[in-house]
């Protein structure tokens, strides 16, 4: 009689990242000093140590910020946070746990700043591409031919090198998606033509 196999689903990248990380238990506060009082070529091993042993704390800084970045790339942005905090901290500069966790989180706090930043930059320019779309339809019924730049600026009450810089990325979008057409077309040709064999 054959066995049935429990099937598991697979693992995330979440998942995968806390697997990883749990492989470094925390150090104890002893361990953590006498890495740190460590000196001359043993110092970067030291730092190696007491990096890997304190991932966690991007791991629970990640947790806390789960939006509009995915979990893996937060994680990353974090752990740089945390080696530059690590390979720089001196022993004057006040409690160590507290300036890892504060270079995770600004670094953390940057990314998600960035993104949120892009997010309204893409969201304003689709609007900014929908309005001169729309102003170009209205010209060019009205005037019967192709609206200018400088009549679309003088209606949408826009600088004309705004609507010149908008109008440029509409046509580079436009190249782009015909030549992507094109290629799909191509491959659908390759796929319709019979093979030597049968001809």
């Amino acid at each position: 009689m054959a066995q049935r196999t429990e099937q598991r689903p697979p693992k995330d990248e979440e998942d995968e990242i806390r697997e990883q990380v749990a492989r470094y238990p925390r150090l104890s506060n002893a361990q953590e000093q006498r890495l740190l009082a460590t000196q001359g070529v043993e110092r970067d091993a030291a730092n190696r140590t007491l990096i890997e042993h304190n991932l966690h704390l991007v791991v629970e800084a990640a947790e806390a910020r789960k939006r509009g970045v995915p979990f893996g790339d937060l994680f990353q942005e974090g752990t740089v946070g945390l080696i530059s905090a690590v390979e720089h901290y001196k022993p004057g500069d006040g409690g160590f746990h507290a300036r890892l966790v504060h270079a995770i989180d600004v670094t953390m706090d940057d990314v998600l700043a960035q993104t949120a930043e892009a997010q309204r930059n893409d969201e304003a320019f689709v609007v900014a591409c929908r309005l001169l779309e729309s102003a170009q339809r209205l010209l060019s019924e009205r005037l019967g031919r192709e609206a200018t730049p400088a009549e679309l600026a003088k209606l949408l009450q826009w600088e004309e090198a705004r609507v010149n810089v908008i109008l440029e990325m509409l046509r580079g979008a436009e190249v782009v998606h015909d030549q992507e057409l094109l290629d799909y077309l191509d491959v659908l040709d390759d796929a319709d033509e019979p093979d030597d064999a049968e001809a």
